[in-house]
């Protein structure tokens, strides 16, 4: 069985060919992306921005592609992407402002959240309907 969380990215069209190089240096992320999300849009703010969506997932860093979308995911937390220049973000802004991710496991305080791109769209509920 293992463990399963619900997970989503969001890129802005700005930070797609930053994705795109994370793709190209780990080609198992493709599958992940193209094959196996419960959702892609690839226009999810109507500007070209991509949102993927993978519900019960076993989002475990040992996994090649999930350790490649993590290490994306940080860098562009920590703003330290290296195609990320000062041109880019004069232009575009923050790194911190083009990309959203959401993780949310099986355990209640167990939570991820990065990132403001969509902020008032993508965004934690958790509640208990009968």
């Amino acid at each position: 069985m293992g463990y399963r969380s619900e997970v989503v990215l969001a890129i802005s069209k700005e930070m797609l060919p930053h994705f795109m190089t994370t793709m190209a240096q780990c080609p198992e992320v493709r599958p992940l992306v193209f094959e196996y999300t419960d959702r892609l849009d690839k226009n999810y703010d109507d500007e070209g921005g991509w949102l993927m969506h993978w519900s019960e997932i076993k989002w475990y860093d040992t996994y090649k592609e999930i350790a490649a979308i993590e290490r994306f995911v940080t860098d562009c937390d920590g703003d330290c992407l290296e195609t990320w220049t000062p041109e880019v973000e004069e232009e575009h802004g923050s790194m911190y402002n083009n990309f959203r991710f959401i993780r949310m496991g099986e355990e209640y305080d167990d939570m991820e959240n990065k990132g403001e791109f969509c902020y008032d769209a993508i965004y934690f509920t958790r509640d208990v309907n009968f």
